[in-house]
């Protein structure tokens, strides 16, 4: 799911995000911005966010009660809200969790490292 989340975020494939994304999935931004799903999946297909690519580096996963933690370390490639094409060394807690019986994501919160 982290992988597939990360290619389609590069692909701007809101398609696919849509299916891999909780209801109520929330981005924290690293400015601390928290958006929610809907503006986040807008904002995409709008191009005022805009990815380019992203490099794995390193992922581990922890189980819990309700599913999985997830944290990822990606090279990031973007441009955000008219910014100029950076690339970001981004850090990922995901929070997974099976709602209706799929496995999605319920949040991701980013930050650098």
């Amino acid at each position: 799911m982290y992988r597939a989340y990360n290619t389609a975020m590069a692909a701007d494939d809101t398609t696919v995000l849509d299916r891999l994304l909780g209801p109520d999935f929330t981005l924290t931004h690293m400015t601390g911005y928290v958006q929610p799903r809907a503006e986040w999946l807008r904002e995409l297909d709008q191009g005022t966010m805009r990815y380019f690519a992203s490099e794995e580096e390193h992922v581990t996963m922890q189980p819990t009660a309700a599913g999985w933690q997830l944290v990822g370390q990606n090279r990031v490639t973007a441009s955000i809200h008219g910014s100029g094409k950076y690339a970001w060394p981004l850090n990922t807690e995901m929070v997974i969790q099976q709602v209706a019986g799929n496995w999605q994501i319920m949040s991701a919160v980013v930050t650098t490292y």
